[in-house]
């Protein structure tokens, strides 16, 4: 399904930043510099990010509260309202482990709308029950209106979740001049 509402230059910087960034070296082993001399681990990362988009499920997101630490704005309090949205596509690897690609929108701290699209990958504990813990990162281009009117920004965030049955509670922070900021997000698998 194309994404019509992001410009195609974004979409190719997108492109290029998330397979750069989801590309995994490969773990330490006596195999280990000749895969990576002859390319495997290369399209070994390709299929992370290729994998969600075909043969992926799809995920719902609904974003909802930001913490912020630090002063305020202007003697104004920011934004901690974060309602907004998006979808995505997930595939679940054989270790029970998670490739993501995500759309979502949201108004940020000033109250501007703040797009994001990115590729995500999660490590998980093992089920206790329908509860798992999970952790890992995220590679996105996003665009804000007080950074360069919406030019794409690249970000590399951490993720933590903690997921029951199909539905996941969410959340990064982000570092900032004075202080940081901590967003949470709901995700329910179909």
């Amino acid at each position: 399904m194309p994404i019509m509402f992001i410009p195609m230059k974004i979409q190719k910087i997108f492109c290029g930043i998330t397979a750069a960034i989801a590309l995994q070296l490969p773990a330490f082993s006596a195999d280990a510099e000749h895969d990576h001399v002859d390319g495997r681990w290369i399209d070994s990362a390709s299929q992370r990010v290729i994998n969600p988009y075909r043969h992926g499920s799809w995920d719902i997101y609904i974003t909802g509260y930001a913490w912020h630490a630090g002063p305020l704005f202007n003697g104004k309090k920011l934004n901690d309202k974060t309602y907004g949205g998006g979808f995505g596509r997930r595939w679940v690897d054989a270790n029970g482990h998670e490739d993501l690609l995500y759309v979502i929108g949201f108004p940020d701290s000033y109250h501007h709308f703040q797009p994001a699209a990115g590729y995500m990958r999660q490590w998980f504990t093992k089920s206790i029950g329908p509860l798992s813990l999970g952790g890992g990162f995220t590679a996105a281009v996003t665009a804000r209106a007080d950074i360069l009117h919406y030019s794409p920004l690249p970000v590399l965030l951490p993720v933590g979740s903690i997921r029951f049955n199909k539905l996941s509670l969410m959340g990064t922070m982000l570092p900032r001049k004075k202080g940081a900021l901590g967003i949470i997000w709901v995700r329910y698998q179909f």
